[in-house]
């Protein structure tokens, strides 16, 4: 071989390595694998079910195995975990480049999307589609309905459960509550003994608030409340008064103002607190050791006579934009992924791997022998319960409502204001900003 040759083989040896690992790369990351994968339909995703999220562990493994599964859709997917997907999206909607799919909450969160048309109404897909007929529980769709139309899949459920540590209440020889007046007596009678009542921060007592009040109230009712047409009165007042004299009794533990729902719950881990009553995606964080000591019992009733209340719904949902609906071959993608994402088989695996009852699914079955004993005693809580209404936090207050309620109830735990004042306030807030969802 002459020089010349040979300098030409040892210049393009390298170059054919470096072309060749290039290539191998590229097939792994599945961006080269023929024509089929170059030819793929690209769909922008964008979740909130990463790191720490307790479903994480079953959803982010969906989305990528939809993406194995289908060689014909090629999915670029992006995650901002928690709270963090609201500010993504609405920049992402705002520049005009929205996900094709996305997880987001419901009316409190996506109404402006509604609105603007961001987010389509797939009525007609639903109406159109045999698997989805009696797939997902009574009410699924209506944090998601909007004067006539539905704009999304249920994924996730809520409820809201009241947890005691049984052992606590017999060493100091406490009744476990079955009303207010026990109930008042028990936070007194641990205080006393240097005990802080509730693991709770800020939303718990917020969500107690509302279950003393549901208790009066049908879903029909809560409605008429939320869209001004009935002004909230007595039920609202009392329950409130209960709560803030909670409050005043020391039931809630220093700092709860400004607790996160996690560190609110090693308390009760802790054995430092004897209650707790929050969302359901917390049991998760409940100490495996600690459960032969807990039961799960309906919260106290704010009177005798009153029925057995639980507060119940969807909160997270799937959606397409608008953009993809109106591209025939992005929307049969989007659609398929959507059902995948809300089908029964990852309801189960919720349940069941990652610890959070999920009950969007109308007959979701699930093998207790592999679930979280608590998570089987929230589910029988559920079943049992006499009136099932949904969250006005969750479902049915008006966006903006939202930005004055949290604050409105802060100031009552306080007592910045009093239950009268906080009544008033709401029916003001109401009128001002009235959820007009089930307008026609």
């Amino acid at each position: 071989m002459g020089k010349k040759s040979l300098l030409y083989s040892l210049l393009i040896i390298p170059v054919l390595l470096v072309s060749a690992c290039q290539q191998e790369e590229a097939a792994e990351e599945g961006k080269t694998d023929g024509n089929e994968q170059e030819d793929a339909l690209t769909l922008d995703v964008l979740h909130s079910f990463t790191g720490e999220q307790p479903q994480a562990p079953v959803i982010e493994p969906a989305f990528e195995t939809f993406d194995e599964e289908h060689s014909d859709i090629n999915l670029q997917i992006e995650t901002a975990g928690g709270n963090d997907i609201e500010q993504v999206l609405r920049t992402q909607v705002s520049a005009d480049d929205a996900p094709d799919v996305f997880t987001h909450w419901g009316m409190r969160r996506s109404e402006s999307y509604f609105q603007n048309g961001d987010i389509p109404d797939i009525s007609e897909l639903i109406e159109s589609d045999s698997e989805l007929e009696g797939m997902f529980r009574e009410g699924s769709y209506t944090p998601v309905t909007y004067q006539g139309g539905v704009f999304g899949l249920p994924i996730l459920s809520y409820s809201y459960h009241f947890i005691v540590n049984t052992e606590m209440f017999e060493e100091y020889e406490v009744s476990v509550p079955t009303n207010y007046d026990e109930l008042k007596e028990a936070v007194t009678t641990f205080q006393e003994n240097g005990v802080i009542p509730f693991a709770a921060n800020n939303h718990s007592a917020r969500y107690m608030l509302l279950n003393l009040f549901s208790q009066h109230k049908t879903q029909e009712e809560m409605i008429e409340h939320a869209t001004g047409e009935e002004p909230f009165g007595d039920a609202l007042y009392t329950a409130a008064e209960r709560v803030q004299e909670l409050a005043e009794l020391g039931a809630f533990p220093d700092g709860y103002m400004s607790m996160e729902s996690a560190q609110a719950v090693q308390l009760l881990n802790a054995g430092q607190s004897p209650m707790y009553y929050q969302m359901d995606w917390t049991l998760g964080h409940l100490d495996e050791n600690q459960m032969e000591k807990l039961d799960i019992i309906p919260f106290p009733l704010a009177s005798d006579g009153l029925p057995q209340t639980t507060i119940s719904g969807n909160g997270q949902f799937i959606y397409m934009s608008n953009e993809a609906y109106e591209d025939p071959d992005k929307r049969e993608a989007a659609w398929e992924l959507m059902k995948k994402i809300a089908s029964p088989e990852i309801g189960r695996q919720i349940i069941e791997e990652a610890s959070v009852l999920d009950l969007s699914n109308s007959e979701v079955e699930f093998d207790e022998s592999n679930v979280n004993p608590i998570l089987v005693e929230a589910f029988e809580d559920q079943q049992s319960a006499e009136n099932i209404v949904p969250s006005y936090d969750e479902e049915l207050f008006a966006s903006e409502v939202e930005n004055e309620y949290w604050p409105l109830v802060d100031s009552l735990l306080l007592g910045d204001i009093t239950p009268q004042e906080f009544v008033d306030e709401m029916n003001n807030i109401i009128q001002e900003y009235p959820n007009v969802q089930f307008d026609e």
